[in-house]
């Protein structure tokens, strides 16, 4: 994995498993239709839906790189925006909250080259 941006995408796929394990060890804690302590049932259900999502963007991320770039782009932006929300009006976990912004940041410092990189693979190949 000598490419940069393999390695970029293998590290979008680890962050995402952490979060994709996360969200389905509440699951099965909760069940699925569990109103995460009363919170809106839109907050609920993108949450819960987080742990489809996680995982779908993980395989796209190592099947379809591109379209894995995309979902990841797509997923964190929504989650920050959304927890934002959620800190504003409920309160959150500031660790969690921190480190899905840090996240986010290299995400989206980092899509470009991750992006870029299967072309260049191809490229490479010739």
């Amino acid at each position: 994995m000598k490419n940069p941006a393999s390695i970029i995408r293998f590290l979008y796929a680890g962050c995402l498993t952490g979060a994709t394990w996360n969200h389905a060890r509440i699951l099965c804690e909760h069940g699925l239709w569990w109103n995460y302590g009363g919170v809106l049932p839109f907050y609920a259900a993108f949450w819960t839906s987080l742990t489809f999502l996680d995982s779908l963007a993980v395989l796209l991320l190592l099947t379809r790189p591109r379209a894995g770039v995309v979902l990841t782009t797509l997923i964190i932006v929504g989650d920050v925006l959304v927890n934002t929300s959620v800190a504003l009006s409920y309160g959150l976990d500031s660790a969690s909250y921190i480190a899905q912004f840090v996240f986010m940041v290299f995400v989206l410092s980092t899509a470009r080259r991750a992006w870029r990189g299967p072309v260049s693979e191809a490229a490479a190949a010739n």
